[in-house]
C-alpha cells in the first residue's frame, strides 16, 4: 500500500532559487500563467499576419552580364586572377556610383511617378495611370512634393496639394491648361480610364534628378556571379514587376553605351586633333593656291630655270626639316599646355610627328593616372584621401614631363638656328637670280610639303573614322531582364514561422521570467529541498477558498473533508512524537501574519479534543489575537493579559467551546508590553495551573519574523511547531526558521505546510482512502513505517 501523504524524509537544504528545477513549480508556473502565454503565441502570430497582410509585396528583376576584361598578361598566357578581381570591383563601383546612375536618369522617362490611394497601402500605377500630366515647372518646391488628384467623372478632376500651411483645392476639366505662378499643367485621360474610377483617389509626384539618384541607388543591387567568368548580376528591387524590368532594362543599355564612349574616347580626341590640322593646312594649301594663280596672271608663265634644280632639292630638304621642326614645335607646346591642364595626351598624333621616347613613356603614365583620376573621382569626393593621393603622382609626373619638353625644346631652336644658317649659304647662291622665280620655287615647294601631309592626315582620319564605327562593347548579356513572378518580400513562411517561434520563445521567457520571480514556497517538496528539518503535515487549500485562515472550524464543519482528513495526519504524527501518553504544550507560529498559524492551532486543537483528550487554546498574540474570531466569541477584558497582570482570576479568563473537550484564553485587552508579560512568573504559574488541568495545551503564539514574543512561547512549549503557507510564505523565510532549528532548544521543531493547493503535482491527496474518514488505528498502521526516521532524527 502506498501513501505518498504520510511519506516524511530528510533532504538536503538550498537556499538559492537556482539550486534545482522543481516540476511542480514549473507546472504551477505554466498553469497560472496559460492564459498569457496562449495571447502571446496569438499576439505574435496575429502581428506577422498583419505584417504581411499590410505591407507592400516587393519584387525583383535581374540580368546577367559578361565583362570582357583582358590584359597583356592574359594575351601571354599568364593569367593574372587578381588583376580581374580588381577590374571587375571597378566595373561594379562604376555601376552602383551616382554617375552612373544620372545617366541612367537622363535615359530613363519616368520624371513623373503615378499613385493611387488604398485603404491602407497605396499603389503606384507606372503603367496603367487612368491620366497623365504634361507639366512644366516654375517653382522647384514642387520637385518630390506629392499633389493628389480626385476624378470626379470624364470630364472633370479635383487638383489639390498643401501650401504654406493651407490647402489649395480645386476643380478643372480634363484637357485644360493650368496657369500657375509656380507650373503649368495639362491633365488628360489616358486608355486605361474606366466609369468605375469615378471618386478615386489618386497622387502623382515630379521626381528631381536627386530623388531618382537616391531611389536608383537604394533599390538597385550588383553584385559578383563568378569571378573567373568575370560575370555579374545587376538587379533591380521594386513593387512594380513591368517598372523594375524596364530599368534594369535601360541600365543595361546605358551601359552598353558608357562603355562604347569610353573606349570612343581616345579615338575621338585623335580625330579632333586631325580635323584642326587639316584645317590649319587646308588654308595654308588655299593661300599658296592664290599665289600661284596671282603668279600665272601677273606673269603670264610659271616655268623657273632649271639650273638651280639641284639648289632646290637641297632647300626643299632643308624647308622639310624645318617645317617638321615648326610642327614639332607646335605639337611639343600643345603637348605642354595639355600637361599642365592636365589632359590626356595623345602620344602620337600624326605619322610626322613623333616625341623622344623618354617623353612618350612619361606621358604614357600620365594619361594612365588621369584615367585612374578619372574613375576615383566617380565614386570618391574631390576632398578624398584616394583623389589627393592621385594629384601628387600626377603633380610629380607633370614635373619630370615639363622638364624633358623644355630639354627637347631648347635642342630643336638649335636645329631650326642650324637650318637657317645652311639656308642663308644656299640663298647666297642664288642672289644673281630673279627673285620672282626663287619666291616662286620657294611657294612651290611649300604647297607640294603642305599637300602630301594632307592626303596623310585624310588617311589618318579615314582608319580612325573606320576603327570607331567597329568599335563594339566589353560586355555580353547573358541573361537579359527578367520579368519577376514572385515577391521576394516579404517572405510569408519565414515571417509565420518566425511569428510562431517568436510567440513561443516569447512565452518560455515569460514563463522562465514568472518561474524565477516567484520565490514563494509551492509545494512539499519545494520545502523539504530547503530546509532538513521534518514536515509533521500538510493543510489543503479548501476548494474555492484562498484563505484558509478565514475559515474557522473546518474540523467541525467538514468533518469528512480533505483539511479535516490532514489535520487528523497531524495528529497522528504528533502521537509518535510523544503525545499520546504524557501532557504536552504545543506552541504555534509562523514567520509573518496571514500564514495561517491560528487557524492551524485551533483546528489542530479541535481535532486532537476529538481523540478524547482535553485541550486549551491560549491566544498569545497579544498584539493580533484572532483565536476568539475563529470560535465566534468576544475578546473582552478576561484574558491572557489581565491574568497575567492580576486583574482576573485563571477560571474567570478560561471560556468553554465543547463541553469537557475544548477550552480556549483568549488574548483579553492588548498590553503596552506583551514581551514582559510573557517572560513573567504569573506566564510560568498559569502554564503550570494549566497543565494539571489539561491534556494538551496549544500557544497560538506571534509571528517569530515581527516580534520576540514567538520565540519566548517556544522556550514553553515541548513540542514547537512553524507553519509555511504555501504560495504565500517566501523562500527566504525558511532562514528565520533554520535560525530557530539549529539551536539546542528549537531541535524538535517541525513544519505543517498549509494552503497547499488540491490539484496539480503539487496537491495533497490521499491515494486510496480519498477524502473520507477513517479511524485513528488505520492512520497509525499507514504511518508506523513513514515516521521510523523521524524518530531516528530526534532521537539523535
Amino acid at each position: 500500500m502506498r501513501n505518498d501523504q504520510y511519506e516524511i524524509e530528510e533532504t538536503d537544504a538550498g537556499n538559492s532559487a537556482f539550486e534545482g528545477l522543481d516540476l511542480s513549480k514549473i507546472f504551477f508556473t505554466i498553469k497560472k500563467n496559460i492564459v498569457w502565454v496562449l495571447l502571446i503565441i496569438l499576439s505574435t502570430n496575429i502581428l506577422a499576419y498583419l505584417y504581411i497582410r499590410y505591407t507592400r509585396p516587393v519584387y525583383e528583376s535581374t540580368s546577367i552580364l559578361r565583362l570582357d576584361i583582358k590584359s597583356d598578361a592574359n594575351i601571354l598566357g599568364f593569367g593574372n586572377l587578381n588583376q580581374n578581381l580588381d577590374n571587375l570591383a571597378g566595373e561594379i563601383e562604376l555601376l552602383k556610383s551616382n554617375l552612373f546612375f544620372s545617366k541612367v536618369v537622363e535615359a530613363v522617362d519616368m520624371d513623373i511617378s503615378y499613385y493611387a490611394y488604398g485603404r491602407v497601402l497605396f499603389q503606384e500605377r507606372y503603367d496603367n495611370s487612368p491620366f497623365r500630366v504634361e507639366y512644366k515647372l516654375k517653382d522647384r518646391s514642387f520637385y518630390d512634393k506629392p499633389i493628389d488628384i480626385e476624378i470626379l467623372n470624364d470630364e472633370q478632376f479635383i487638383l489639390s496639394y498643401p501650401m504654406g500651411g493651407e490647402r489649395f483645392s480645386r476643380a478643372y476639366e480634363f484637357g485644360e491648361e493650368i496657369e500657375h505662378p509656380s507650373y503649368r499643367f495639362v491633365v488628360t485621360l489616358t486608355e486605361h480610364f474606366r466609369q468605375e474610377l469615378k471618386g478615386t483617389a489618386y497622387y502623382f509626384t515630379i521626381n528631381s534628378d536627386q530623388a531618382m539618384v537616391n531611389y536608383l541607388s537604394s533599390n538597385m543591387i550588383v553584385e559578383p556571379v563568378n569571378f573567373k567568368a568575370n560575370t555579374i548580376k545587376v538587379g533591380f528591387q521594386g513593387y512594380d514587376k513591368q517598372k523594375i524590368r524596364d530599368l534594369v532594362t535601360v541600365i543595361d543599355s546605358v551601359y552598353l553605351e558608357y562603355t562604347k564612349e569610353k573606349k570612343n574616347q581616345a579615338t575621338e580626341q585623335k580625330l579632333h586633333f586631325l580635323d584642326e590640322q587639316l584645317e590649319a593646312i587646308e588654308e595654308r594649301l588655299s593661300k599658296y593656291e592664290s599665289y600661284f594663280e596671282n603668279f600665272t596672271i601677273d606673269n603670264k608663265t610659271n616655268n623657273l630655270q632649271s639650273e638651280i634644280g639641284k639648289a632646290i632639292v637641297k632647300m626643299e630638304e632643308l624647308d622639310a626639316r624645318k617645317f617638321q621642326i615648326q610642327n614639332t614645335l607646335e605639337s611639343i607646346e600643345k603637348l605642354r599646355q595639355k600637361v599642365e591642364n592636365e589632359e590626356l595626351v595623345l602620344t602620337e598624333p600624326t605619322s610626322f610627328v613623333s616625341y623622344p621616347e623618354d617623353i612618350l613613356t612619361y606621358v604614357q603614365q600620365l594619361n594612365a593616372l588621369l584615367n585612374d583620376k578619372e574613375l576615383t573621382l566617380a565614386s570618391y569626393k574631390e576632398s578624398s584621401i584616394a583623389v589627393k593621393l592621385k594629384d601628387q603622382k600626377i603633380d610629380l609626373i607633370k614635373k619630370d614631363i615639363l622638364g624633358l619638353i623644355q630639354t627637347y625644346d631648347t635642342q630643336l631652336h638649335l636645329q631650326l638656328e642650324e637650318i637657317e644658317e645652311k639656308k642663308k649659304e644656299i640663298e647666297n647662291e642664288f642672289v644673281q637670280l630673279p627673285s620672282k622665280g626663287t619666291q616662286y620655287g620657294k611657294n612651290e615647294r611649300y604647297y607640294n610639303l603642305y599637300e602630301s601631309i594632307f592626303l596623310s592626315l585624310i588617311q589618318k582620319k579615314n582608319e580612325l573614322e573606320i576603327a570607331k564605327a567597329g568599335t563594339v562593347t566589353d560586355f555580353v548579356v547573358l541573361l537579359p531582364a527578367t520579368m519577376p513572378a514572385s515577391p521576394v518580400a516579404p517572405q510569408k513562411l519565414t515571417i509565420l514561422g518566425i511569428g510562431a517561434v517568436s510567440g513561443i520563445i516569447l512565452s518560455l521567457m515569460f514563463l522562465a521570467l514568472g518561474y524565477v520571480l516567484n520565490d514563494k514556497i509551492s509545494s512539499q517538496s519545494e520545502l523539504e529541498k530547503l530546509t532538513q528539518a521534518s514536515i509533521l503535515g500538510t493543510i489543503p487549500l479548501n476548494s474555492g477558498k484562498k484563505n484558509v485562515a478565514s475559515e474557522g472550524l473546518v474540523v467541525s464543519k467538514m468533518p469528512k473533508s480533505a483539511i479535516s482528513e490532514a489535520f487528523r495526519s497531524v495528529r497522528t504524527n504528533m502521537q509518535f512524537m510523544g503525545l499520546r501518553n504524557e501532557k504536552k504544550v504545543i506552541s504555534v507560529t509562523s514567520t509573518v501574519g496571514a500564514e495561517g498559524k491560528t487557524f492551524v492551532a485551533c483546528n489542530l486543537g479541535n481535532v486532537i479534543a476529538l481523540s478524547g483528550q482535553k485541550v486549551l487554546i491560549v491566544d498569545l498574540d497579544l498584539r493580533k489575537p484572532k483565536v476568539h474570531r475563529v470560535f465566534s466569541v468576544k475578546n473582552g477584558e478576561k484574558g491572557v493579559s489581565t491574568h497575567l497582570i492580576g486583574k482576573y482570576a485563571l477560571d474567570e479568563c478560561i471560556t468553554k467551546i465543547e463541553e469537557g473537550r475544548l477550552d480556549i484564553i483568549s488574548a483579553g485587552a492588548i498590553p503596552p508590553n506583551p514581551s514582559e508579560l510573557i517572560v513573567s512568573q504569573a506566564f510560568e504559574q498559569m502554564l503550570q495551573q494549566l497543565k494539571e488541568r489539561y491534556d494538551v495545551i496549544i500557544l497560538d503564539s506571534p509571528p517569530v519574523g515581527l516580534v520576540t514574543d514567538g520565540v519566548l512561547v517556544m522556550e514553553k512549549a515541548d513540542i514547537p511547531l512553524y507553519v509555511f503557507r504555501a504560495d504565500y510564505s517566501r523562500r527566504n523565510f525558511v532562514r528565520t526558521f533554520k535560525k530557530l532549528h539549529n539551536t539546542k532548544k528549537f531541535s524538535k521543531l517541525a513544519i505543517i505546510l498549509n494552503g497547499l493547493s488540491s490539484t496539480g503535482d503539487r496537491s495533497y491527496t490521499y491515494s486510496r482512502y480519498g477524502y473520507g474518514y477513517f479511524s485513528e488505528e488505520e492512520e497509525e498502521k499507514g504511518f508506523l513505517k513513514k515516521v521510523q526516521s523521524f524518530f531516528t532524527r530526534q532521537k539523535a
